[in-house]
Order: structure tokens, then C-alpha cells, then sequence
């Protein structure tokens, strides 16, 4: 995307402070409302693209919204998943994520890489999930 096309929305100080005043509610889901009043409801990548938008606005006053391309190096991917690049390049040697090579340099799927990101992060809520269980149940001590 050229800078000529890129679309930059400014955010009023008032703006921030009502963002973080947002307080999301689990299981709802965003709606558009239309002029006639009807609802259009929003698809699940399009909610969570805008909750993450404004959850960065809240926690950081600001956000950057951009695509990330089809293919990826292994050190954007290892950003992405928040692991050191020879962590990913092991993971692809033991099969955990799959990748491919252009010339001598690994490659990620873009897809590959967010699915991997998402099993990670419900592994690290199960797994708070039950410290807090086993915690409430007083078997816990620190």
C-alpha cells in the first residue's frame, strides 16, 4: 500500500478516555445499526479486528492497523508468536509448525502462524484457568 493511499484517523484525547472507559461484556457481538434502524451484525474477524483496535487504543492511546503478508520470514513469524527465531526454526525441524523455502530461507504461512499464536494462547488460559481453579480450591500455595 502506498503512503499516498493510506488512511491515518486522528484521536481526540476525549476519545481515548471513552475507549477505556469501554468495558467489554463476554459474549456480546458488534452490530452496525443502518439508517432505517436495522442491525447488521459483524463477522467474527471484522469484531475481532475493532475489539483488538480498541483495546489498543485503551491500553496505549494509539493503534496501527495493517495486513501482514501471506508469507513470512521466520523472524517476523517468531515475532508473532513471541518466541526467539531458533525457537521457531526447532519447532519447524520437530514438525509444529509447518514452513517451506525460498532459496535457503524459511518460510511461514501467515495462516500458520495465527493458528499456531491462537492454540497457544487457549493453552495459556487452560492452563491459568485451572491454577485458578486448583488456587480456589486452596490447594495452592505460594
Amino acid at each position: 500500500m502506498s503512503a499516498s493511499t493510506l488512511t491515518r484517523v486522528g484521536l481526540a484525547a476525549q476519545t481515548v478516555r471513552e475507549v477505556q472507559e469501554v468495558k467489554p461484556v463476554e459474549g456480546a457481538v458488534l452490530v452496525l445499526r443502518d439508517p432505517d434502524g436495522r442491525e447488521v451484525v459483524l463477522t467474527q474477524g471484522v469484531q475481532r479486528a475493532l475489539l483488538a483496535a480498541l483495546a489498543s487504543i485503551a491500553e496505549h492511546g494509539e493503534v496501527t492497523i495493517g495486513r501482514v503478508p501471506d508469507e513470512l520470514t521466520s523472524t517476523v513469524a517468531a515475532d508473532m508468536l513471541g518466541v526467539s527465531r531458533p525457537t521457531l526454526l526447532k519447532w519447524s525441524r520437530d514438525g509444529v509448525i509447518d514452513s517451506f523455502k525460498v532459496g535457503t530461507h524459511t518460510r511461514f504461512r501467515r495462516e500458520d502462524v495465527v493458528r499456531l499464536r491462537d492454540e497457544r494462547e487457549r493453552e495459556r488460559r487452560r492452563a491459568f484457568e485451572e491454577l485458578r481453579a486448583l488456587d480456589a480450591e486452596g490447594t495452592v500455595s505460594i
